[in-house]
């Protein structure tokens, strides 16, 4: 594979968005040889992504959340700030994590570096700020949800509809019966909890699942309860904060096959909530943050649900329990989704899935991430690999 001469730096913020990043480099790597460099953890490096720095430090949502973080914020936004000055890459990727990536935004753009934005922020949430800025700062945007081209090139900015990526790579690793043995339940029913991926989001959703939990084994002593563990959660200090649950199954690294197997779940919003969809697993959408986040939030995000899947579908097919959780109603929700069974709500998420699937939205995005490439040079083919 012949050298080529184009560096690209891509920022990520979290897990998720880390996820989307590896699959991207993997896909521009079948095409192009470039020198790649990136704000990620393990996951990038792992597929000899240059490291600049761990994002893992300031993966957190809220506001009051982030002001306890901003040294952090601001080791991270120097270190980044610091390559692109002596590396000049040309282009910067960012992927998710709006709050920190917009910034960084507005640095490339500063110094003249192009600027593509893959999963881009959810404009259509906020008010008309976010979009302005982005039309300032982000040469192109590549989307993953169907309605945002339309509002992104109603504003002159350059989009790409590529697909959600999720709908072709959600699926289980194993089937029921593996999955059923492998965590020792009985026969009866099984209900996934996913109290989030981020430090404070667990923090805040373990003390009202625990209650949840608790209520639903009083109705149902016969139910299983699963919790798949994000792998940017460490270890020792999930076992610490699930010290007041016993018997949860935790489960490293299959979430998949236990949204796709439990009779119903309850899940931190995220993109788990779409992963669930996608896999039509009857689901209970929670959130909480601090209440200064909570109160600013209401002030400028202009949205009925905040869940992906309501959101796509134009109505709340999951249920939501935003930021006063009371863990009897939840319980209930969760113990009638258990009653009903899945095919309750299969018809429902089944247009959702549809507006979804497009072909390899990785090879489409890294199409997309060349072709701009190529314009910037000036329309000339980049040599390909071999």
């Amino acid at each position: 594979m012949p050298h080529i001469n184009k560096k690209i730096f891509i920022s990520t913020g979290e897990l998720s968005g880390e996820i989307h990043a590896c699959h991207l480099v993997e896909s521009i790597r079948k095409i192009r040889n470039f020198s790649l460099s990136a704000m990620g953890s393990e996951r990038l490096a792992a597929l000899g992504v240059d490291i600049v720095h761990d994002y893992r430090d300031i993966s957190v949502t809220g506001l009051s959340e982030v002001l306890s973080h901003m040294g952090h914020i601001r080791r991270a936004f120097d270190d980044v700030k610091n390559h692109l000055r002596s590396r000049r890459p040309d282009v910067v990727i960012l992927v998710d994590f709006p709050g920190f990536n917009m910034r960084i935004a507005r640095f490339a753009s500063s110094l003249g570096i192009p600027v593509v934005y893959f999963i881009p922020p959810q404009v259509w949430a906020w008010k008309k700020g976010r979009l302005r800025q982005i039309k300032e700062y982000v040469s192109k945007v590549i989307c993953i949800l169907p309605f945002e081209k339309e509002l992104y090139a109603g504003e002159g900015i350059p989009a790409a509809y590529v697909g959600h990526p999720f709908a072709h790579t959600v699926k289980p690793s194993l089937s029921r019966e593996e999955f059923l043995e492998g965590i020792g339940a009985p026969s009866g029913p099984v209900l996934t909890i996913m109290p989030g991926s981020r430090r404070n989001e667990i923090r805040r959703h373990i003390p009202v699942l625990s209650k949840i939990i608790s209520i639903v084994r009083g109705k149902r002593p016969d139910i299983t309860i699963a919790m798949p563990v994000a792998e940017s959660v460490d270890g020792s200090e999930f076992a610490s904060l699930l010290k007041d649950i016993p018997g949860i199954i935790p489960i490293r690294g299959g979430a998949y096959n236990a949204l796709a197997y439990c009779d119903a779940a309850i899940i931190a919003s995220g993109s788990a909530t779409l992963e669930a969809a996608l896999l039509e697993t009857p689901t209970i959408i929670i959130y909480r943050i601090s209440w200064l986040s909570y109160y600013i939030a209401r002030m400028i995000v202009s949205v009925d649900n905040i869940g992906l899947p309501n959101i796509i579908a134009g109505e709340q097919v999951f249920p939501e329990f935003i930021q006063r959780l009371k863990p009897e109603s939840i319980a209930n929700t969760a113990l009638s989704m258990i009653q009903k069974g899945r095919r309750d709500i299969a018809g429902k998420l089944g247009p959702i899935i549809d507006r979804l699937k497009v072909d390899d939205s990785y090879g489409l995005a890294a199409d997309a991430v060349i072709s701009f490439l190529e314009k910037e040079k000036g329309n000339e083919p980049l040599p390909q690999t071999s």
